[in-house]
């Protein structure tokens, strides 16, 4: 009868690491690649630039076009702010006379909590990252584990379709 009990116990302890291990493997699955990621934000921001220059880039791939590390630009934007080892980062940013917008699509690190991460890097913007720019539309917005991230110039009084990346993102 010891042999049954004990027998039970090991295959339920053996099907409960498995079952665990299943879950790891699964968000492994979801997790975009930096390919992914900057194709993902290049759809958002499509056609909501009006004619202004664009340029949609991997955080990683800026830095190191740059000679930098990611969390030297990261901290442009986001002065302080935390940038874990695992954090994807796409960027789509324009500037013309005055006018600019930056929009970052952001996947946290596996096991941080995208709404936390986010309010984080809210607390923590800057909207005056551009010598000669502030945004006045600072916002984002969280969906499957990915954060978007808006900062964007006036244009005539409206924000440069800022609710557009958004409203792209939500769909």
């Amino acid at each position: 009868m010891k042999k049954v009990i004990a027998l039970t116990l090991a295959l339920m302890m053996v099907l409960a690491l498995a079952a665990c291990g299943g879950n790891n493997n699964q968000e492994d699955k979801d997790r975009l690649t930096e390919e992914q990621l900057v194709d993902k934000l290049a759809a958002i921001c499509d056609g909501k630039t009006g004619e202004m220059m664009v340029e949609n880039i991997a955080l990683s791939t800026l830095a190191e076009n740059a000679g930098g590390k990611p969390a030297d630009f990261f901290g442009t934007w986001f002065p302080g702010a935390s940038l874990p080892d695992g954090t994807l980062v796409a960027i789509n940013q324009a500037m013309m006379m005055g006018q600019a917008h930056i929009v970052f699509l952001i996947q946290p690190a596996a096991g941080t909590k995208a709404e936390d991460y986010a309010k984080e890097l809210e607390a923590k913007a800057n909207p005056s990252w551009n010598v000669c720019t502030t945004a006045d539309f600072v916002k984002y917005e969280v969906k499957d584990g990915l954060i978007l991230f808006v900062m964007t110039t006036t244009k005539d009084g409206s924000p440069i379709d800022a609710q557009g990346f958004i409203d792209a993102f939500k769909a």
